[in-house]
């Protein structure tokens, strides 16, 4: 079994290390294996060549397995499909069968918002987050919780709601939230029911 973690590299550092370091223990402790912090405050330390990049890190029982980077690229978002699931997804897994699915599916659109159980919970790549009006709000039971959405939480920006799918229509706006995005808003009409 292999996991995956990508970081934003910026400014030749990794961001936001201390959440994606969190999210890599809790992996480790749930599978009860041994987790090595010095292997992972070495990637920390280090000062990477290209200033801006994708940092993706596959690691397993055994430790880190492989450290690629990829360039940045700007993805356009702009057709959403309401996708309804029934799979787990609490841990970062590299194998992303399920997700895969849906995008052979379900083609001519740019992202999916996955509910399970009649609630909303992300797309395949991000966590989302809802603006009312007043307040931004994330669903309380994602199928992963991310890195950036850990942060909003902590700093007070996001609240966490229980939403179900047909609360959709008294949102102002949404927004597509994790590590190399960061907050991206869109449009309510983006969404194809």
């Amino acid at each position: 079994m292999e996991f995956i973690e990508t970081l934003l590299i910026k400014n030749a550092q990794i961001q936001n290390f201390k959440y994606h370091l969190s999210r890599v223990q809790k992996s480790y402790n749930y599978f009860k294996w041994k987790f090595n912090l010095k292997e992972w405050e070495e990637l920390r330390k280090k000062h990477w060549e290209k200033e801006t990049s994708r940092l993706r890190i596959t690691y397993s029982a055994y430790g880190i397995k492989l450290i690629e980077t990829f360039p940045l690229k700007k993805r356009e978002f702009k057709k959403f499909k309401i996708v309804k699931i029934n799979f787990d997804y609490s841990f970062k897994y590299k194998n992303r069968k399920h997700f895969e699915k849906i995008y052979n599916q379900y083609r001519g659109y740019d992202e999916f918002i996955l509910v399970k159980n009649g609630f909303i919970t992300d797309t395949t790549i991000s966590n989302l987050a809802f603006f009312t009006g007043k307040e931004w709000i994330t669903p309380k039971y994602p199928l992963l919780k991310g890195t950036k959405r850990e942060e909003l939480l902590k700093k007070g920006f996001l609240k966490e709601e229980i939403i179900k799918l047909s609360d959709l229509r008294f949102f102002k706006k949404f927004a597509m939230i994790n590590a190399i995005l960061d907050f991206e808003e869109k449009e309510m009409s983006c969404i194809k029911f």
